[in-house]
């Protein structure tokens, strides 16, 4: 019975998905991360990720640094806060996003686990595309690391509402202006797939393919994006469709393990002392 919907749900996002796969650009994420785990609970990760357009001579498009800290409060349940500095070179320009992320997971057949969360984004007044972001997230999974390459294989789904951001003017046929709003809504859409490899304890690669959508749904006309203005025909807001293969590279700092066994270190040693005395 819990397959249903999860099936349901995947299919409905990945049609989304692919409306327009082969027009789209191309382009890299390339990655490098440090997780420290201070307890089995709490997590603190830095990474640094660079993109390029393969399209485009590889031109560099933005740079990214994030900071975040994940607090697992049950087995089930767990809570992220997060903050990320994005760089653009060509425009010379930096954005800062602050958000939280609240997730959820249950296994699924005792095989696999999927997971859904939503987040919410605050970004800097640099970012002129939306002020407030809430994506769902929703995330399939292999329960247990494969034998082959020591191997997890997952598939993903973002789904975005906008908010705020600056105006877009809406005309109708005859070219009046009719309203000027910022386009809220349901606009963005992104189906991952990844598989990662455990190459050490503590090091970890993991391959990514990522596609991006960009959309209007039904509702209401005066929040659309990819507006042409009848006057001039320019587009307001273009939809930015674009394909990523990533390559990431994460390594783990298990200092909760480290520290207790420092610590059983310390005591043996106390007790082998006692004995020879």
């Amino acid at each position: 019975m819990r397959l249903t919907p999860l099936l349901f749900t995947i299919c409905f996002l990945v049609y989304f998905s692919f409306q327009g796969y082969s027009q789209s650009e191309w382009r890299t994420w390339n990655s490098a991360g440090l997780n420290l785990s201070f307890s089995k609970k709490l997590d603190l990760r830095f990474s640094h990720m660079r993109s390029y357009s393969i399209t485009n001579n590889f031109e560099n498009i933005f740079n990214q640094t994030t900071a975040s800290l994940e607090f697992d409060a049950t087995k089930r349940v767990s809570v992220l806060a997060a903050v990320m500095n994005t760089g653009i070179p060509a425009s010379a320009k930096n954005t800062q996003r602050y958000y939280t992320r609240l997730a959820y997971k249950l296994p699924v057949a005792n095989v696999l686990t999927w997971s859904n969360a939503v987040q919410a984004e605050i970004h800097s007044a640099n970012e002129t595309r939306f002020r407030n972001r809430f994506i769902y997230i929703t995330r399939i999974s292999n329960k247990k690391r494969f034998d082959f390459l020591n191997l997890n294989l997952s598939a993903a789904y973002w789904f975005f509402y906008n908010t705020g951001g600056n105006e877009i003017s809406y005309y109708d046929k005859t070219g009046k202006l009719v309203a000027k709003n910022s386009p809220d809504g349901f606009h963005r859409g992104r189906l991952f797939l990844a598989a990662s490899s455990k190459i050490t304890k503590d090091l970890s690669v993991s391959l990514l393919y990522m596609h991006q959508q960009e959309f209007n749904l039904p509702g209401n006309e005066f929040r659309n994006m990819n507006v042409v203005n009848p006057n001039t025909g320019r587009t307001a807001r273009a939809f930015d469709n674009y394909n990523v293969v990533g390559l990431s590279l994460t390594y783990d700092v298990d200092l909760y393990q480290k520290k207790n066994s420092s610590k059983n270190k310390s005591n043996t040693k106390k007790s082998n002392h006692g004995k020879e005395n």
